[in-house]
Parts: C-alpha cells; structure tokens; sequence
C-alpha cells in the first residue's frame, strides 16, 4: 500500500471541510435569506427550472382590436344618429357623425372579412352607395344595426 503523508492527510480532510460548508451550508443560507426576502410567508422555495420556463413560455398575445360586440353596439347608436339627424344639425357634426359611422363599419368589415371601400371613396353618392351595401353585407353576416332593411 501507499504511505500517506501526515500533510496530505490534513489537506484532504480540509478539503473535504470546504466541500461539506459548500454543499451543506452555502443552500441553507439560500434558503433562509428568500424565506425573509418573501416576507416570511412561506418555506416554500420556487423551483428554478419553473421560474426559468415562466420567463420563456408564450404568453397570449393580447387583441389588437375591439372585440366585436363593442363594435356593434357603437354601430347601432352610431346608425340611429346618422340616418335620424335632429332637425337643425350642423354640417361639422353631421360630417363628424358620418365619419365616426364609416369608421365604426370599416372596422366590422375587417373584424368579418368584408371588402370594403369606405376608407377610399369621397364624399358624395358613390360613398352612400358604399355605406349602403356595407350595412346590407354586415346585417347579413348577423351584425343587427337596427335598419329597416
């Protein structure tokens, strides 16, 4: 058998010291400074592979757009102003009112998949022809507007 000095005797059990302060003493420590860290509420210590998934993890994307029944109710307040205008309405509103109406269409139209001109046309017959078929193809996709159809 081999001899072992006295010294590299004491340097392995040294080592072997460090090793156990390392395994043993370092995560305790760990352990106890998240338990006063988290307010003392409990011992439970969050996995890290869970934290590191939930950092990579997709998210669901949030909607870029209103959702369609949102659209609908302001179409149908919208309707009832733009084809019932109060006696003595101003030209800048009843613009502002059309406007806000096509609007509030175009995007039913976009929500539905429904071609539509309403943001290209100018003003005139050819725009309320537009508005016409619009509010035609959105009641027929089962939008109600209120319109006498």
């Amino acid at each position: 058998m081999i001899a072992l000095s006295a010294a590299y005797l004491r340097k392995m059990v040294g080592d072997l010291v460090g090793l156990a302060v390392v395994v043993l003493i370092v995560p305790t420590c760990i352990v106890v400074s998240l338990y006063i860290l988290r307010g003392c509420r409990s011992w439970a210590v969050p996995n890290p592979l869970v934290r590191v998934w939930s950092r990579w993890r997709r998210r669901p994307e949030a909607p870029t757009t209103r959702p369609i029944e949102d659209i609908a109710v302001l179409a149908r307040r919208l309707s009832r102003r733009f084809h019932e205008p109060p006696q003595g309405q101003r030209f800048v509103k009843a613009e502002g009112l059309r406007r806000a109406y096509d609007g509030v269409l175009a995007e039913a139209c976009s929500q539905l998949a429904i071609v539509n001109l309403l943001g290209v046309l100018e003003a005139g017959s050819d725009l309320d022809r537009e508005r016409a078929r619009v509010e035609w193809a959105l009641e027929c996709a089962g939008m109600e507007l209120g319109l006498p159809l």
